[in-house]
């Protein structure tokens, strides 16, 4: 079990900021490229950064 539950749900926290962060840069630069499903893909991974955010909020 770990030793600081709320510490590790912070850390989720922000590892899931950083990677919405990435694949929204990523999908910018796909469509920069215009390689449409590589953005597509990006840009539902950023989605769902946002709802796994807004869950773990919620939690602590």
């Amino acid at each position: 079990m770990a030793r600081n539950p709320q510490k590790i749900m912070q850390l989720m926290a922000i590892l899931t900021v950083v990677i919405g962060f990435a694949a929204i840069a990523v999908g910018i630069v796909a469509i920069a490229k215009e390689e449409y499903i590589i953005a597509t893909a990006m840009i539902l991974v950023a989605a769902w950064q946002v709802v796994n955010y807004r869950l773990w909020k919620r939690k602590s």
